[in-house]
């Protein structure tokens, strides 16, 4: 009873080396992992339940009493005398009745069927459960019980077992590490140029007074004494006159509004004096 040692690969590898021509219909390696697997389930080695099958079938060269088409790999049935063996549909239902037939043997708290992890496909289960004396190890085997042999049964089983044993266990190809993914680098970041400040040229308060539109009251040109001479009645005189009269007009403005600008920013400064 227990959990293989070998592995499926091992196993396979090993037949491999012995050159011997196996009649199956399936390849060694599954038949292999079959073993394993329904090993697993019951509790039971499979890897020298497989041994067993070599010395059973004479390294799946099998015999007149089991067929290569019957998948039964480890006699059950073939009780002597020419007596044929059982006969299961597959592979996997073979090996899954003599991991079930070892069980049986071995197990004592085996009790029925409906102890198994698998449905019950060994036709010699009810000979043997439940199992008053049972037979943990293999060297109790043969003499009877499993096999008529009396030259050490379960000596040879585990002959073979020591020999796949002894064969190296295919290594395990490392899987290449995972590449490694970076990050890609942030953007560069624009960093706006400062806008270079504004100079605003200083302005004289004499300047800033001159750059205020001065409004000129109508009333004061009004208030403005009309002189005599201006006035004339000669049409010669009246036009010779008028453009020097313009004339003086637009000076005497100009006059009066520098002169009243000039007064407007001064009365400014008295006043915030």
């Amino acid at each position: 009873m227990g959990q293989s040692a070998n592995t499926a690969e091992q196993m396979a590898g090993w037949f491999a080396t012995t050159g011997r021509n196996a009649r199956l219909d399936v390849s060694v390696l599954d038949l292999t992992t079959m073993f394993v697997e329904e090993g697993a389930r019951e509790g039971v080695r499979g890897d020298i339940a497989f041994a067993q099958s070599i010395v059973e079938t004479g390294y799946f060269g099998f015999s007149p009493s089991v067929a290569p088409e019957t998948h039964n790999y480890s006699g059950i049935g073939a009780t002597g005398g020419g007596v044929k063996g059982a006969s299961f549909p597959d592979a996997r239902t073979g090996v899954r009745a003599q991991i079930q037939h070892l069980r049986a043997y071995a197990d004592p708290s085996l009790r029925s069927a409906a102890d198994l992890k698998a449905p019950l496909v060994d036709p010699r289960f009810k000979y043997i459960v439940p199992n008053s004396r049972p037979v943990p190890c293999w060297e109790g085997f043969g003499n009877g019980v499993w096999a008529a042999d009396t030259s050490g049964y379960g000596g040879k089983v585990l002959v073979v077992h020591n020999r796949i044993a002894a064969f190296p266990k295919p290594k395990v190809k490392a899987e290449p590490p995972a590449p490694v993914v970076t990050a890609p680098p942030p953007p560069p970041v624009s960093i706006p140029a400062v806008a270079e400040p504004t100079l605003v040229p200083a302005v004289s308060p004499v300047e800033a007074a001159m750059s205020i539109p001065l409004v000129v009251d109508d009333a004061i040109a009004l208030s403005r004494p009309v002189q005599a001479e201006q006035v004339l009645t000669s049409p010669t005189r009246s036009s010779q006159g008028g453009a020097a009269a313009t004339a003086a007009t637009g000076f005497t403005a100009m006059a009066l509004i520098t002169i009243c600008a000039t007064l407007w920013w001064h009365g400014r400064r008295f006043t915030r004096s």
